[in-house]
């Protein structure tokens, strides 16, 4: 239940990803760490993969964005580093918190805007609201808010429960001889 709104906005993403104009876009999603967003990009992008596998999509982190882009830079291949970008239908960034630097922030911020005018979609991921990103200039978190922003929130007691019921099973499926009892 509190984490409703950002499962099912990742699910609208997914379904009408097909569309000609993107419903969220982006769709933020910040919480804290390991809580799961990692985890719901991933599924969102396989989804989007299983529903359109023509489809190109590109999950990175923040920190394989700047590494990347300074890689094209130091080999003078900044274009087409940024041409490869553009042309994805999807980009999926995890954990922006950690894109620094204004020349990268600015970057970003050009292919943020080249996907987005373009009908592309884009999800990001953080540790808090974009509002919150103190490290990004004004213009950055005001474009990262300006889609959906959805809270991942803490699971609660029965959902976590459930997980580990699904893991105990499993876990004693595959291994002879296990047995995990309800009281562990």
């Amino acid at each position: 239940a509190s984490n409703r709104l950002a499962y099912a906005a990742a699910q609208e993403v997914a379904g009408a990803f097909s569309a000609p104009q993107p419903v969220f876009n982006p769709l933020f999603v910040h919480g804290n760490g390991g809580l799961g967003k990692t985890h719901l990009l991933h599924a969102l992008s396989w989804e989007v993969e299983q529903r359109k596998p023509e489809a190109q999509g590109l999950y990175l982190t923040a920190e394989r964005f700047m590494s990347g882009f300074v890689q094209a830079l130091r080999a003078r291949d900044a274009l087409a580093f940024k041409e490869k970008l553009r042309k994805i239908d999807i980009l999926l960034i995890d954990d922006m918190e950690f894109l620094q630097g204004p020349t990268i922030q600015q970057e970003f911020c050009h292919t943020l805007n080249s996907l987005i005018d373009g009908g592309r979609q884009v999800v990001v991921a953080a540790d808090r609201a974009p509002t919150h990103l103190d490290k990004l200039d004004t213009r950055m978190r005001s474009r990262l808010g300006g889609g959906l922003v959805a809270e991942i929130g803490a699971m609660e007691y029965e959902l976590r429960h459930k997980i580990l019921q699904k893991r105990a099973q499993e876990a004693c499926a595959e291994t002879r001889g296990l047995n995990v009892s309800d009281t562990v």
